[in-house]
């Protein structure tokens, strides 16, 4: 069973490589020095742990209908793009280590420095990682804590945690940059356009037929009802009706039964904020036919949308589930929470690329020399395992 970690981080790689001469005993300790920055082994194991999980889905993607956990499956054997495999994960932990030290250095060029509060995080994670006992890792990995696991690789807690703080090193450069008074900030005007093209706000609930038309909510709305108390409206049905059921069942099995009675049924009205759901453009749940739909519906508009998922049966036989979703647009520019929450992520969306991109090219130009008695020992043959 292979394991790794997956991390989002993709460089491209170019620049001088060089390699250093192999010796017997020759220190393993580093395993690159790229622009004068010394890798540990440790961060290079790592790093190549997410190669490996990236050469994976790469492979994936290319043969869809390749069986990695096959017993006769062999890694070695395989190519992405072209590339024999393992020379795909070298050359892409090569270039995550080139992005390390770019992050780096771009963090001490702009005189940046973590907080009290992130330094604490990192820490605590950290620690947890090496101290707490974790059943993922002791039925996947053999081990009561996952790192015990990363040192059986060759990765140590100091090579961890330096990985840990690029994470918040490229976020602090992130809003250094592009946060409000950064060199290359993103205008109120920018953020507040992207919200409103790609978010939209709706008030939505799904109806079960079993408890009435899905329609029937919809024309209540239409005829002026609030939402809160269609929601209560429908709420009120499915109470009821459940309630009859109970009753019935308790008879047919001759039994007293000692719920609330039918007619006795009170639900109370959903608060109008727990029904609101942010729709982002991009987003396929329930289904991308949903999305559309409530992208193309106009501010105040009530609707009803339908959603269709067929399945098929391992005999072949096909299904068909309909849902039923009663819909009204609001108008998200004119709520002020919605509107301060997504500025953030609204921002990341637009200039996370850019950051990356611009990280990417600092680290390609950087010269990189291997040391070839590391390379050789730290081998993926033994993340496959």
């Amino acid at each position: 069973m292979n394991k790794m970690t997956k991390r989002a981080l993709s460089a491209v790689l170019c620049g001088a490589v060089v390699l250093t001469a192999c010796s017997c005993g020759a220190n393993t300790t580093t395993a690159l020095t790229i622009d004068g920055t010394e890798i540990p082994a440790g961060v290079y194991i790592s790093y190549q742990m997410d190669a490996l999980s990236e050469a994976q889905s790469a492979l994936s993607e290319e043969q869809p209908d390749l069986d990695m956990s096959a017993e006769d499956f062999d890694f070695k054997k395989q190519t992405i793009g072209g590339i024999a495999a393992e020379e795909w994960v070298k050359n892409k932990t090569i270039e995550l280590c080139r992005n390390f030290v770019a992050t780096n250095k771009m963090f001490d060029e702009y005189g940046l420095a973590l907080e009290d509060y992130q330094k604490d995080e990192i820490d605590a994670y950290v620690e947890s990682t090496w101290n707490d006992e974790n059943m993922y890792a002791q039925y996947i990995y053999g081990v009561d804590v996952i790192g015990e696991y990363y040192e059986s690789l060759g990765v140590g807690e100091k090579s961890f945690k330096a990985i840990q703080e690029i994470f918040y090193k490229q976020e602090a450069l992130f809003n250094h940059i592009y946060g409000e008074g950064g060199e290359l900030e993103v205008s109120a005007d920018e953020i507040n356009a992207k919200v409103l093209s790609d978010y939209a706000l709706v008030l939505s609930f799904e109806v079960d037929p079993t408890y009435g038309k899905a329609q029937d909510y919809v024309d209540m709305l239409n005829g002026g009802t609030a939402f809160t108390e269609v929601k209560q409206s429908y709420d009120q049905a499915v109470a009821v009706a459940e309630a009859e059921e109970a009753m019935k069942e308790a008879e047919e099995a001759g039994e007293e039964y000692d719920g609330t009675l039918p007619e006795d049924v009170v639900v109370a009205a959903s608060e109008q904020a727990d029904l609101e759901t942010v729709v982002n453009i991009n987003e396929t749940s329930p289904s991308e036919s949903y999305v559309a739909d409530v992208f193309a519906m106009t501010t105040g508009e009530n609707k009803l949308i339908t959603v269709s998922e067929e399945t098929t049966a391992s005999d072949g036989t096909t299904t068909t589930a309909v849902s039923y979703y009663v819909v009204q647009k609001l108008d998200i520019s004119a709520n002020e929470t919605v509107m301060s929450e997504y500025k953030e992520t609204v921002r990341y969306d637009m200039k996370s690329g850019e950051l990356e991109e611009t990280i990417k090219s600092k680290g390609a130009a950087y010269a990189v020399t291997e040391n070839a008695a590391a390379i050789n020992r730290y081998t993926i043959d033994k993340l496959e395992k």
